[in-house]
């Protein structure tokens, strides 16, 4: 029973993650405006670039830097979670969410563009593989960073009464969205460079 009210979010929790969900998906409408922006020039260049990352990937000599993929795979949910535990996160969260949406819609959407339907499979590789992991992560870390910020703010407005959210079943959800975390930078250093030699030659 114990190991149950940890897996459990807080009551009231539906509807911070439908807020988030509504900032993830405007943030990904940004995302998805901006990168039909993506033309001229400046498309050439980012069509140029990417068919030479694929050129790497197909013929195997792709590097792997763990700590870029780190640094890309942690921040954001480490922001998350370190806003939990402040007032501000009651906007920097959301802001979170918005930045995500868009960075994850925007690459996307530039392989489309780009490659036309040939970059889908790709742009799947690349970003829906980890994704798959992180983005639950994401929800869980924002719906229980928002409850804490929001228990702060009452606090610091006076009322003593509020109860902080931050009891064992809050750290034990974080360490397993840091898990999910873990297994996202496992997949893109392992399995993706792999599955980018096979799936290549669809942008080349």
């Amino acid at each position: 029973m114990d190991r149950r009210k940890q897996w459990d979010l807080p009551e009231g929790v539906l509807l911070i993650l439908c807020i988030m969900g509504g900032c993830f998906l405007l943030g990904g409408l940004g995302g998805y405006f901006f990168a039909g922006l993506v033309d001229g020039e400046g498309g050439e260049a980012l069509g140029t670039y990417l068919s030479t990352y694929f050129y790497l990937a197909q013929e195997g000599s792709l590097p792997v830097n763990f700590g870029a993929v780190f640094w890309e795979q942690v921040r954001i949910p480490l922001g998350v979670f370190v806003l939990g535990f402040t007032a501000l996160g009651i906007v920097g969260i959301p802001l979170l969410f918005c930045m995500r949406g868009f960075a994850l819609v925007y690459s996307v959407t530039c392989f489309l563009r780009l490659f036309g339907t040939n970059g889908l499979l790709p742009a799947l590789v690349l970003f829906g593989l980890t994704a798959l992991f992180t983005i639950p992560a994401l929800f869980v870390l924002g719906a229980q960073g928002i409850q804490g910020a929001l228990a702060l703010l009452r606090r610091s407005m006076g009322d003593r009464t509020t109860i902080l959210s931050y009891d064992n079943g809050y750290f034990f959800r974080a360490a397993i969205c840091g898990g999910a975390v873990g297994i996202s930078i496992a997949i893109e250093c392992v399995v993706i460079p792999p599955l980018l030699e096979v799936v290549a030659g669809l942008v080349l």
